[in-house]
C-alpha cells in the first residue's frame, strides 16, 4: 500500500563529518530504533520550526527594542500586592526559624 499523504522525498542534503561523529550518530539512532536520516532530521526540523515560529511571533520595531532595553535597565519595582506577599512570606519564614 502506498502512503499518498506523505510528501515525496526527492531532495538530498549532504554533509561532511568525522567518522567518530558518524559512528556516534549511528549508534544512537540504532538505540532509538530509528534510521539515521530520521534520527538526524527529526530534531533538526523541530529546532528549525521553533526558530521560524519565534521569528514570526517576536518582531519588534527599533523603538520597541529600545523600550524593552530601557525597561530591563530600570530597577525592579514590586507592585503593592507582590510586596505585601513577599513581606508575609518573610515574616512566616522568620517565625518558623525561631
Amino acid at each position: 500500500m502506498i502512503d499518498t499523504l506523505a510528501p515525496a522525498k526527492t531532495e538530498r542534503l549532504n554533509l561532511r563529518l568525522s567518522s567518530e561523529a558518524r559512528d556516534t550518530l549511528r549508534a544512537a539512532a540504532e538505540l532509538a530504533q530509528q534510521d539515521l536520516t530520521s534520527f538526524i532530521l527529526g530534531p533538526a526540523l523541530n529546532h528549525a520550526r521553533e526558530i521560524l515560529i519565534e521569528d514570526a511571533l517576536i518582531k519588534l520595531t527599533p523603538a520597541e527594542v529600545l523600550q524593552v532595553e530601557r525597561a530591563l535597565d530600570e530597577p525592579a519595582v514590586a507592585s503593592k500586592p507582590l510586596a505585601e506577599l513577599i513581606r508575609r512570606v518573610r515574616a512566616d519564614q522568620s517565625a518558623q526559624s525561631v
